[in-house]
């Protein structure tokens, strides 16, 4: 069987502390930037926000669903490998876009040297999130966020929540294990091009499918 990219690594890692070893305490600059780089933090991050407006999970784990299991819904999670992105699945509420977005995501990351990162969250109907930044180091992933409310032209209910799931594309091959993981966030947010405050709170608001980035602005 063909060594896994963690095997790779691994044995990279180790070829780098035996040739150190061989030195007097300098260190070999080349050697330093071929070590995987485990912790870092990413402004301004490659993120895809796809919502449920049932308030259900988004994401759904279809590695042993069949006709009497029910997939189970995703939790916090590293996703290192193209076979375990393509068992993720999308909840038929969801919108046909989103769901066209999530897979998009998934299928362009390359799970040699990038890892997704998947955190459900929720949030007010006629709101949205915008992260700030994330952050990683062995074990942990943690993001800022701000929140703010959605766009007049877009659809929302108001005093109703939906279910959010976060898909961020980290530039770091980490190992699935994840033990912690944390987020902050403030609101509104410090710094936006947003022109409008108030929504009407008895109002439903309905709008277009229009989104303002390559992945949508939920």
């Amino acid at each position: 069987m063909a060594p896994t990219r963690r095997a790779l690594l691994g044995s990279a890692a180790l070829g780098v502390v035996g040739a150190l070893a061989g030195c007097s305490g300098a260190s070999d600059p080349q050697a330093e930037s071929a070590r995987p780089q485990t912790r870092g933090t990413e402004m301004d991050p490659t993120v895809v926000k796809p919502r449920n407006p049932s308030g259900e999970s988004v994401l759904l784990d279809g590695s042993e669903a069949n006709d009497e299991n029910e997939p189970a819904r995703i939790g916090r999670e590293l996703v290192t490998s193209a076979d375990r992105a393509d068992e993720l699945l999308v909840a038929e509420s969801v919108s046909d876009a989103d769901r066209e977005r999530v897979r998009s995501f998934l299928d362009e990351t390359d799970y040699e040297t990038e890892t997704v990162y998947v955190s459900p969250a929720g949030v007010e109907s006629c709101e949205r999130l915008d992260i700030e930044s994330v952050s990683w180091q062995p074990g942990r992933v943690e993001y800022e966020y701000c929140s703010e409310l959605r766009p007049p032209d877009e659809s929302c209910e108001a005093d109703e929540r939906v279910a959010l799931a976060l898909l961020f594309r980290l530039p770091v091959a980490l190992d699935e294990r994840i033990t912690q993981s944390g987020s902050s966030g403030h609101s509104p947010c410090r710094t936006t091009d947003t022109e409008y405050a108030v929504l009407d709170g008895n109002a439903t608001v309905t709008g277009n499918a229009t989104a303002t980035d390559e992945w949508g602005d939920f």
